[in-house]
Protein backbone atom coordinates (compact mmCIF):
# COMPACT_ATOMS: atom_id res chain seq x y z
CA UNK A 1 0.00 0.00 0.00
CA UNK A 2 1.53 3.32 -1.01
CA UNK A 3 0.35 6.57 0.50
CA UNK A 4 -3.44 7.00 0.59
CA UNK A 5 -5.62 3.90 0.69
CA UNK A 6 -6.94 2.78 -2.73
CA UNK A 7 -10.69 3.06 -3.28
CA UNK A 8 -11.36 -0.74 -3.10
CA UNK A 9 -9.73 -0.87 0.34
CA UNK A 10 -11.76 2.08 1.60
CA UNK A 11 -14.92 0.42 0.30
CA UNK A 12 -14.09 -2.92 1.92
CA UNK A 13 -13.24 -1.16 5.18
CA UNK A 14 -16.65 0.52 5.19
CA UNK A 15 -18.38 -2.83 4.76
CA UNK A 16 -16.33 -4.37 7.56
CA UNK A 17 -17.09 -1.51 9.94
CA UNK A 18 -20.80 -1.75 9.17
CA UNK A 19 -21.25 -5.53 9.23
CA UNK A 20 -18.11 -7.04 10.78
CA UNK A 21 -18.28 -9.36 13.80
CA UNK A 22 -16.58 -7.58 16.71
CA UNK A 23 -16.08 -10.90 18.49
CA UNK A 24 -13.53 -11.97 15.89
CA UNK A 25 -9.97 -10.60 16.12
CA UNK A 26 -8.50 -8.63 13.23
CA UNK A 27 -5.00 -7.84 12.03
CA UNK A 28 -3.38 -5.20 9.85
CA UNK A 29 -0.13 -5.57 7.95
CA UNK A 30 1.25 -4.23 4.72
CA UNK A 31 4.11 -2.58 2.88
CA UNK A 32 4.37 1.07 1.99
CA UNK A 33 6.68 3.59 0.35
CA UNK A 34 7.19 6.86 2.17
CA UNK A 35 4.06 7.63 4.19
CA UNK A 36 2.15 4.50 5.20
CA UNK A 37 -1.11 6.46 5.56
CA UNK A 38 -3.21 3.54 4.31
CA UNK A 39 -2.02 1.26 7.11
CA UNK A 40 -2.59 3.99 9.69
CA UNK A 41 -6.11 4.50 8.35
CA UNK A 42 -6.98 0.81 8.66
CA UNK A 43 -5.62 0.58 12.19
CA UNK A 44 -7.35 3.74 13.43
CA UNK A 45 -10.74 2.94 11.90
CA UNK A 46 -10.75 -0.64 13.17
CA UNK A 47 -9.71 0.34 16.70
CA UNK A 48 -12.27 3.13 16.84
CA UNK A 49 -14.85 0.71 15.45
CA UNK A 50 -14.48 -1.60 18.45
CA UNK A 51 -12.49 -4.40 16.85
CA UNK A 52 -9.99 -6.41 18.89
CA UNK A 53 -6.53 -6.81 17.34
CA UNK A 54 -4.96 -10.25 17.24
CA UNK A 55 -1.52 -8.65 16.91
CA UNK A 56 0.00 -5.21 16.66
CA UNK A 57 0.01 -3.80 13.11
CA UNK A 58 3.04 -4.76 11.05
CA UNK A 59 4.44 -2.03 8.84
CA UNK A 60 6.97 -2.89 6.15
CA UNK A 61 8.73 -0.01 4.45
CA UNK A 62 9.44 -0.87 0.80
CA UNK A 63 10.33 -4.58 1.09
CA UNK A 64 10.69 -6.92 4.09
CA UNK A 65 14.10 -8.00 5.40
CA UNK A 66 14.72 -11.44 6.99
CA UNK A 67 13.96 -10.29 10.58
CA UNK A 68 10.65 -8.79 9.42
CA UNK A 69 9.69 -11.96 7.56
CA UNK A 70 10.55 -13.98 10.68
CA UNK A 71 8.39 -11.68 12.80
CA UNK A 72 5.47 -12.09 10.38
CA UNK A 73 5.88 -15.86 10.41
CA UNK A 74 5.95 -15.95 14.22
CA UNK A 75 2.92 -13.67 14.36
CA UNK A 76 0.94 -16.06 12.18
CA UNK A 77 2.10 -19.06 14.20
CA UNK A 78 1.11 -17.39 17.47
CA UNK A 79 -2.34 -16.58 16.10
CA UNK A 80 -2.79 -20.17 14.94
CA UNK A 81 -1.73 -21.44 18.36
CA UNK A 82 -4.30 -19.19 20.05
CA UNK A 83 -7.07 -20.54 17.83
CA UNK A 84 -6.05 -24.16 18.46
CA UNK A 85 -5.91 -23.60 22.23
CA UNK A 86 -9.37 -22.04 22.10
CA UNK A 87 -10.70 -25.09 20.27
CA UNK A 88 -9.10 -27.39 22.87
CA UNK A 89 -10.73 -25.46 25.72
CA UNK A 90 -14.11 -25.69 24.01
CA UNK A 91 -13.71 -29.46 23.58
CA UNK A 92 -12.84 -29.84 27.27
CA UNK A 93 -15.96 -27.91 28.24
CA UNK A 94 -18.12 -30.16 26.05
CA UNK A 95 -16.46 -33.24 27.59
CA UNK A 96 -17.15 -32.01 31.10
CA UNK A 97 -13.71 -30.55 31.72
CA UNK A 98 -11.83 -33.86 31.79
CA UNK A 99 -9.09 -34.38 29.25
CA UNK A 100 -9.31 -37.78 27.60
CA UNK A 101 -5.55 -38.27 27.82
CA UNK A 102 -5.50 -37.89 31.62
CA UNK A 103 -7.24 -41.25 31.99
CA UNK A 104 -5.60 -43.03 29.04
CA UNK A 105 -3.18 -45.66 30.43
CA UNK A 106 -1.02 -45.62 27.29
CA UNK A 107 -0.58 -41.84 27.50
CA UNK A 108 0.22 -42.07 31.21
CA UNK A 109 2.80 -44.76 30.46
CA UNK A 110 4.30 -42.64 27.68
CA UNK A 111 4.86 -39.91 30.26
CA UNK A 112 7.38 -42.17 32.01
CA UNK A 113 9.74 -41.79 29.05
CA UNK A 114 12.16 -39.13 30.25
CA UNK A 115 14.86 -37.04 28.62
CA UNK A 116 17.70 -34.67 29.41
CA UNK A 117 16.83 -31.05 30.02
CA UNK A 118 18.57 -28.91 27.40
CA UNK A 119 18.39 -25.50 25.79
CA UNK A 120 18.80 -25.33 22.02
CA UNK A 121 20.33 -22.06 20.77
CA UNK A 122 21.17 -20.93 17.26
CA UNK A 123 22.08 -17.97 15.08
CA UNK A 124 21.64 -17.80 11.31
CA UNK A 125 22.98 -15.02 9.12
CA UNK A 126 25.15 -12.03 9.93
CA UNK A 127 24.77 -8.41 10.92
CA UNK A 128 21.37 -6.72 10.89
CA UNK A 129 19.88 -9.61 8.91
CA UNK A 130 20.91 -12.22 11.50
CA UNK A 131 18.17 -14.37 13.04
CA UNK A 132 18.45 -16.19 16.34
CA UNK A 133 16.37 -18.59 18.34
CA UNK A 134 16.28 -20.71 21.44
CA UNK A 135 14.02 -23.19 23.18
CA UNK A 136 13.95 -25.65 26.05
CA UNK A 137 14.31 -29.20 24.72
CA UNK A 138 13.72 -32.39 26.69
CA UNK A 139 12.88 -34.82 23.87
CA UNK A 140 16.56 -35.44 23.12
CA UNK A 141 18.40 -38.69 22.50
CA UNK A 142 21.75 -39.86 21.12
CA UNK A 143 21.08 -41.44 17.74
CA UNK A 144 24.43 -42.59 16.31
CA UNK A 145 28.04 -43.42 17.22
CA UNK A 146 29.64 -42.89 13.80
CA UNK A 147 29.24 -40.10 13.02
CA UNK A 148 28.32 -38.89 16.51
CA UNK A 149 24.77 -37.63 16.34
CA UNK A 150 21.56 -37.08 18.25
CA UNK A 151 17.90 -36.31 17.66
CA UNK A 152 15.76 -33.55 19.09
CA UNK A 153 12.01 -33.19 18.63
CA UNK A 154 10.83 -29.69 17.73
CA UNK A 155 7.16 -28.71 17.69
CA UNK A 156 5.98 -27.41 14.33
CA UNK A 157 4.76 -24.17 15.89
CA UNK A 158 8.09 -23.34 17.53
CA UNK A 159 9.65 -20.11 16.29
CA UNK A 160 13.07 -21.76 16.15
CA UNK A 161 11.82 -24.52 13.81
CA UNK A 162 12.43 -22.41 10.71
CA UNK A 163 16.12 -22.13 11.68
CA UNK A 164 16.62 -25.90 11.87
CA UNK A 165 16.57 -27.07 8.27
CA UNK A 166 19.14 -29.37 6.68
CA UNK A 167 22.56 -27.72 6.82
CA UNK A 168 21.70 -25.29 9.62
CA UNK A 169 23.93 -25.22 12.70
CA UNK A 170 22.95 -24.93 16.35
CA UNK A 171 24.17 -25.69 19.87
CA UNK A 172 22.52 -28.07 22.32
CA UNK A 173 23.24 -26.84 25.86
CA UNK A 174 22.84 -29.72 28.33
CA UNK A 175 21.63 -28.34 31.68
CA UNK A 176 23.00 -29.35 35.07
CA UNK A 177 20.86 -30.71 37.88
CA UNK A 178 20.29 -27.99 40.45
CA UNK A 179 21.16 -25.21 38.03
CA UNK A 180 18.47 -25.73 35.41
CA UNK A 181 15.86 -23.28 36.73
CA UNK A 182 17.55 -20.09 35.45
CA UNK A 183 17.95 -21.11 31.80
CA UNK A 184 14.53 -22.79 31.78
CA UNK A 185 12.80 -19.70 33.15
CA UNK A 186 14.49 -17.57 30.52
CA UNK A 187 13.57 -19.74 27.53
CA UNK A 188 10.11 -20.84 28.68
CA UNK A 189 8.81 -17.28 28.99
CA UNK A 190 6.51 -16.03 26.21
CA UNK A 191 8.18 -13.86 23.59
CA UNK A 192 6.54 -11.38 21.27
CA UNK A 193 6.88 -12.23 17.56
CA UNK A 194 10.32 -11.35 16.25
CA UNK A 195 11.80 -10.78 19.72
CA UNK A 196 15.52 -11.42 20.25
CA UNK A 197 15.65 -14.60 22.35
CA UNK A 198 19.32 -14.07 23.26
CA UNK A 199 19.24 -10.36 24.16
CA UNK A 200 21.01 -9.55 27.43
CA UNK A 201 22.57 -12.99 27.88
CA UNK A 202 26.25 -13.49 28.60
CA UNK A 203 27.21 -16.00 25.94
CA UNK A 204 30.23 -17.89 24.78
CA UNK A 205 30.51 -19.15 21.22
CA UNK A 206 31.27 -22.42 19.49
CA UNK A 207 33.92 -22.66 16.73
CA UNK A 208 31.20 -21.94 14.15
CA UNK A 209 29.94 -18.92 16.08
CA UNK A 210 26.87 -20.53 17.62
CA UNK A 211 25.79 -19.31 21.10
CA UNK A 212 26.81 -21.36 24.14
CA UNK A 213 25.31 -20.89 27.63
CA UNK A 214 28.20 -20.68 30.16
CA UNK A 215 26.00 -22.12 32.93
CA UNK A 216 25.37 -25.34 31.00
CA UNK A 217 26.82 -28.67 32.07
CA UNK A 218 27.99 -29.42 28.52
CA UNK A 219 27.42 -28.23 24.98
CA UNK A 220 27.32 -29.79 21.52
CA UNK A 221 27.65 -27.92 18.25
CA UNK A 222 25.85 -29.77 15.48
CA UNK A 223 24.47 -29.38 11.99
CA UNK A 224 21.09 -30.66 10.85
CA UNK A 225 21.53 -33.73 8.65
CA UNK A 226 17.96 -35.04 8.35
CA UNK A 227 14.41 -34.13 9.36
CA UNK A 228 11.46 -36.48 9.77
CA UNK A 229 7.86 -35.34 10.12
CA UNK A 230 6.30 -36.90 13.22
CA UNK A 231 2.74 -35.72 13.73
CA UNK A 232 2.82 -32.30 15.39
CA UNK A 233 6.64 -32.32 15.68
CA UNK A 234 9.72 -32.49 13.48
CA UNK A 235 12.36 -35.00 14.54
CA UNK A 236 15.70 -33.36 13.76
CA UNK A 237 18.80 -35.55 13.40
CA UNK A 238 22.02 -33.58 13.81
CA UNK A 239 25.66 -34.58 13.49
CA UNK A 240 28.06 -33.28 16.14
CA UNK A 241 31.07 -31.25 14.99
CA UNK A 242 32.33 -29.85 18.30
CA UNK A 243 31.49 -30.03 21.97
CA UNK A 244 32.72 -29.34 25.45
CA UNK A 245 32.20 -30.32 29.09
CA UNK A 246 31.85 -27.22 31.26
CA UNK A 247 31.39 -29.02 34.59
CA UNK A 248 33.03 -32.41 34.96
CA UNK A 249 31.45 -33.12 38.35
CA UNK A 250 27.87 -32.10 37.54
CA UNK A 251 24.89 -34.35 36.77
CA UNK A 252 22.54 -33.94 33.83
CA UNK A 253 19.14 -32.48 34.72
CA UNK A 254 16.31 -34.86 33.81
CA UNK A 255 12.68 -33.93 33.28
CA UNK A 256 10.20 -36.20 35.09
CA UNK A 257 6.65 -36.25 33.74
CA UNK A 258 3.31 -37.77 34.74
CA UNK A 259 1.67 -37.78 31.32
CA UNK A 260 2.71 -38.13 27.72
CA UNK A 261 0.11 -35.52 26.74
CA UNK A 262 2.44 -32.62 27.52
CA UNK A 263 6.08 -31.76 28.01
Amino acid sequence: LGGHAPTPIVSALGTLLAEGDRARPVGVFGSFGWSGEAIDLLETKLRDGGFRFAFEPIRVKFSPDPPTLKRMEETGTALGRQLLNQQKRQRRVVAGGLSESRSNPAVLALGRVVGSLCVLTCVKGEGAAALNGGMVASWVSQASFTPPGFTVAVAKDRAVESLLHVGDRFVLNVLAEGRESGPMKRFLQPYSPGADRLAGLELEHSPAGQPVLPEALAWLEASVSQRMECGDHWLVYAQVSHGGLLDGSGITAVHQRRSGANY
